[in-house]
């Protein structure tokens, strides 16, 4: 397999309770794939009561927090030991905000990919990521990957999400670039063989309505139509150069298949709309941020698509992205 950009070499498993242990098998077989060190990480996070329950126990909340980790260790190192008897297991175990902890981590052991079981709120029966995942898709600087506890470890429907309607866009480059990351990250934790990624477009015709009403009568229909044809060809030519411009850095015999797809509609409706039709076992998508600026972390756009689906996702941010709790 060629090198790509997106080829991770530390992935990080968030751990986690789970009979299915969904994420460490996905995380296993994406590091596996590609050579990458496998590191998990398990966070304790300081009830809000500590000092009362200090108190009680007449001990330090210290002594509280230590004892709490310790046991956290033993119990996480046990059920890994369990699914991963012959491999060494490097764990690490932090006190505080589970967000926090890990984009901290990621940052300074520069971890380029994060896998974690998804977080359903409580009381819902669709899926909805809670605030720890809302937070990492935000904060965290590399892909992360929320996967569900029945998804296939290895993905082979994967849904690529990215918006080549880059004449529109505030930085055209920065979204082009990430489109591509979007590209190289299906391809990345697609299966090495029976899989496809979709290349899901989203597109409209916004100045359709504004043709009809400043076209004649007798020719109105006419002009829209042309209109709506022109805009659409427009966006067919922007995903055959984003296409062949990311096939170009994979070899023809082994590279994933890159199947465009383009559906007219609001990007909300038709992402969601498209994932339960085509059963993706992922939805791929860029999180829209401008380069260099922490304070922009993820699109309305995006978090409204997100908290949509119901299958796994792994956002991806763009070149340049500066997490707000990087130190400065």
């Amino acid at each position: 397999m060629s090198t790509r950009a997106m080829q991770p070499r530390r992935v990080l498993v968030v751990t986690d309770q789970s009979d299915t242990q969904i994420a460490l098998r996905s995380a296993k077989v994406l590091a596996d794939r590609w050579g990458a060190t496998l590191e998990f990480f398990a966070c304790v996070e300081p009830p809000h009561d500590l000092n009362v329950l200090a108190r009680l126990a007449a001990r330090e909340p210290t002594y509280l927090l230590d004892e709490l980790r310790e046991r956290i260790r033993h119990a996480t190192l046990a059920r890994l030991t369990e699914y991963l008897p012959d491999d060494q297991i490097a764990l690490q175990v932090a006190v505080g905000k589970t967000f926090v902890e890990v984009v901290r981590h990621v940052i300074t052991t520069e971890c380029d990919f994060v896998v974690k079981l998804a977080e359903p709120l409580s009381g819902v029966h669709r899926l909805l990521f809670a605030s720890t995942d809302q937070h990492l898709l935000r904060k965290c600087p590399c892909p992360v990957w929320l996967q569900t506890p029945d998804a296939p470890a290895v993905p082979k429907r994967v849904l690529a999400a990215v918006d080549v309607d880059e004449w529109d866009a505030a930085e055209p480059e920065t979204l082009h670039l990430l489109n591509l990351r979007v590209l190289e990250a299906a391809c990345t934790i697609a299966a090495p063989s029976d899989a496809q990624v979709t290349v899901l477009h989203a597109w409209d015709a916004i100045g359709e309505g504004l043709v009809w009403a400043f076209s004649s009568s007798k020719d109105a229909r006419s002009s829209a139509n042309r209109y709506v044809s022109e805009v659409l060809e427009v966006r067919h030519k922007a995903m055959s150069r984003l296409i062949d411009q990311s096939s170009r850095d994979t070899p023809d015999d082994d590279g994933v298949p890159l199947v465009p797809r383009l559906v007219r509609g609001a990007p909300e409706r038709v992402l969601e709309e498209q994932s339960r039709e085509l059963n993706a076992d992922v939805v791929v998508m860029g999180t829209v941020a401008r380069t260099g600026l922490s304070g922009i972390f993820i699109g309305n756009t995006a978090e409204n698509i997100i908290n949509s689906l119901a299958c796994p996702v792994l956002a991806v941010k763009p070149d340049g992205f500066v997490s707000p709790l990087a130190e400065r």
